[in-house]
Formats: structure tokens, sequence, C-alpha cells
């Protein structure tokens, strides 16, 4: 017959009293898990407050030649080292309020509590819940806001410059028809001087509307025509002023051109830059990740070690 066990026999020997082999349980502890994550949560807005005090303590736009790259890489690092530490720490409560019996897989309930703290974070951003904690993320990171403003700077010039370009056509077609109906007798008749600048303006608008290069030929003779009637001007003084009209057309086109171009390659070496930044974000967002699984994982097989220590030290075993 077996011998009753001592006030002081340990939790262990509890477990494998008897004839039999320890059978140890294999059961998940979600209080000691929902302790970890509340307190993983807590310390990382402590040193999310810590953070945002020394980034702006350090920040100096005035004498920083990148004051906001450099704020905002300093807020990565931060947010980090501070998320590493807060995982580890949550890890280690929920290892070390596992049960006893548990505390063998103490580093799965760290783990658990990472796995908690990720969805959390997700459901906070995706239902809108995350505002405060994104307010302090803005405080911390600062300029990485920003990072999105440079395409969106290269976009707005794009269009900015598709405005400027069509103004630039309209007003050279305005000048040439200004200038066609300069020779115009103050005194003329007003219907006659509006038919006379619709006539002319619309012979000028096709001959350079790049839609209608297929019928240039045609639309040249047109021009001439229109000159040589409305404007008071014989067929060669009207061909050499097209022909003057066309050489200032052609360079408009050119300027226009080498602008688009030289847009088109600050486009793309935005989007290159922002390519490379979204994959060195990955990056290192993967390897955040990990770091942070591994750290609540051995905190939570620290914290249980240290429960069983003090189990062992509270309760010795009897001789």
């Amino acid at each position: 017959m077996n011998s009753p066990l001592a006030p002081s026999t340990s939790a262990y020997e509890l477990l494998s009293a008897g004839n039999g082999p320890c059978r140890c349980r294999r059961t998940v502890s979600w209080p000691a898990i929902f302790a970890g994550l509340v307190a993983a949560l807590a310390l990382q807005v402590l040193f999310m407050m810590f953070g945002a005090g020394l980034g702006f303590a350090l920040y100096s736009p005035l004498t920083d030649e990148n004051p906001v790259v450099d704020l905002g890489k300093g807020a990565v690092i931060i947010q980090g080292i501070s998320a590493v530490m807060s995982l580890w720490f949550g890890g280690w409560v929920a290892g070390r309020f596992t049960p006893i019996g548990v505390r063998a897989s103490g580093w799965l309930h760290g783990f658990s509590v990472w796995c908690a703290a990720t969805v959390a974070g997700v459901l906070f951003v995706s239902v809108g819940a995350g505002w405060a904690l994104g307010d302090l993320s803005k405080l911390v990171g600062g300029g990485l806001s920003l990072a999105g403003r440079p395409a969106a700077a290269v976009a707005g010039g794009a269009t900015d410059l598709a405005k400027d370009a069509l103004k630039q056509s309209g007003d050279t077609m305005t000048s040439f028809t200004d200038e066609a109906l300069g020779r115009r007798a103050p005194d003329a008749a007003r219907d006659d001087t509006m038919r006379a600048k619709r006539e002319v303006g619309m012979a000028v608008a096709r001959l350079f509307n790049p839609l209608q290069e297929a019928n240039q030929s045609v639309n040249r003779t047109a021009a001439v025509k229109a000159l040589v009637q409305y404007t008071g001007r014989n067929e060669a003084e009207a061909e050499l002023m097209i022909k003057e009209w066309t050489v200032t057309y052609d360079q408009l086109k050119a300027d226009l051109l080498a602008a688009k171009q030289a847009a088109a390659t600050k486009a793309r070496e935005v989007a290159d830059q922002a390519s490379k930044a979204l994959a060195v974000f990955s990056l290192c967002a993967f390897v955040g990740f990990l770091l942070g699984a591994i750290a609540a994982s051995y905190g939570g097989s620290h914290g249980a070690k240290c429960a069983d220590r003090c189990e062992v030290s509270t309760h010795p075993a009897s001789a």
C-alpha cells in the first residue's frame, strides 16, 4: 500500500504519484494567454509613448539634412525593439501563469500570445478600432506618413503637365489667329471680324491637330485659302506665315515631348524606389514578426521554468 503524500510534495510528484507513469495534462490555459496578451499590449503602449517622447526630443528639423527620413528610421527601430521586448514579457507572463501539468508547453503558450497579439492587431486595424494606437504610431513615426507622397506628387505633376501642355497649345493657336487677323481694319464690320476669326481659327486648329496628320496637305491648303480670303494676304504671304507657324508649333511639340519624357522617367524612378522600399519593408516586417514569435515563445518557456522553480522552492520534496 502506498504511503500518504507528504505536505511538502512537489507539484510534479503530485501528478506522477501512483503506480502508473506520469499522466501530464496537455490543455491550453486561455486565462494565462489572455494575461500575457494584456501585458504585452500594455507594455507596447508604454514603449510607444516613450519612443514618441524620445523621438521628438531628438527631432531637429532645422539642423538635420533629412529629418523626416531620420525620424522614420528611428521610429521603425524603436517599434521593432519595443515589440520584441513586449512580446517576450507577454510570453513570460503566460508561461508563469500556466497551471501545473501544462508548463512543459510554456513556450506554446508564449507563442499563442504572439498569435493572439498579431490577430488582435489586424482586427483593430481592419475594423478601425485601432485609431488610438494608430495615432500613437503616427507620433512615433512622424514622417512615415509622408512615404507615399513622392509618388502622389509625381502623379499630380503629370496631371499638371498635361494641363500646361493643353493650355500652351491653345494659347499658341490663339496667337496664330490673332497674328493672322492683325491686318484687318479697326473699323471693319463686327460680324465680318467674328466670321474671319472663326474661320481662320478653325483652319489653324485643323492644320495643327495631331489627329489630322493624315489630311495635313488638305488642311494646309484650306488654311492658306482662309488666310487669303479673310486676312487680305496673298497666297505667298499665307504660305510663309504657315511655314513660320509650323516651325513654332514643332518647337512647342518638341518641348512638350521632352517634358513628358522627363516626367515619365521621374515617375519610373519614384515607382522603382517605392517598389524597393516596399520590398525592404516587407522583409523587415517578416523578420520583425519572426523575432516577435521567437521572443514570445522563449518568454513563455522561461516563465514556465520560473513557475516550476517557484513551486519547488515553496514546496520542496521530502527526503
